[in-house]
């Protein structure tokens, strides 16, 4: 009697990826090996994280004697969403459309000297509409404990700016991963790892 040899042990695929801590924004769909710079760290509320790349359509084809022949399937819908916790004006920039480029101040417009103030505090913002914006990019997830992550070289956002009690005001960021030419994938899981000199 010989022994079946076993070729992964459960060790050896203990990689997890425990929980999402840091989502990084990349303004332009970057493949992974060409990824040289981050541009922002989102602020992202820490149970408002939503991430399931969809199960699939599963048809069974079955003959007359009721055994499964074959199957089909297609690709179901994702549901990635976060909570971006910011209203920061760069935070805006991406997430909605800008009317005109001008900041303006409670009661007045052009400099400070021009603005009013309620309770001492002195306010200013710019406009946007509400049109939904399309921001295309890459993101990148890292878990809590660092050991693993996962990349999307290109993804399709839409958010939506949402004020409730009991949280800062979020922007609401719904995501589609899809193909980038020349990409290593749509999504890539990555695990920690020592580079090598």
């Amino acid at each position: 009697m010989t022994e079946m040899n076993i070729t992964n042990s459960i060790d050896s695929l203990q990689k997890l990826f425990n929980k999402v801590k840091r989502v990084f924004l990349i303004t332009t769909p970057t493949k992974l090996a060409s990824l040289n710079a981050i541009d922002m760290e989102l602020p992202v509320v820490s149970d408002g994280v939503t991430f399931d790349t969809g199960a699939p359509s599963v048809t069974k084809v079955k003959l007359t004697t009721g055994l499964t022949w074959t199957s089909m399937a297609e690709a179901g819908d994702s549901n990635i969403a976060f909570q971006v916790a910011s209203i920061a004006g760069e935070i805006n920039d991406i997430f909605m459309n800008k009317v005109g480029e001008e900041e303006v101040f409670l009661g007045g417009t052009g400099t400070e000297a021009s603005g009013k103030t309620i309770d001492g505090k002195a306010y200013k913002g710019a406009g946007y509409n509400l049109e939904p914006k399309k921001v295309v990019g890459s993101l990148l997830m890292l878990s809590e404990d660092g050991e693993a992550g996962v990349y999307m070289p290109k993804v399709e956002m839409y958010a939506s700016l949402v004020l409730e009690s009991g949280k800062p005001a979020y922007y609401n960021v719904v995501t589609t991963p899809v193909a980038l030419e020349g990409a290593e994938g749509t999504i890539i899981p990555l695990h920690q790892t020592t580079l090598t000199a």
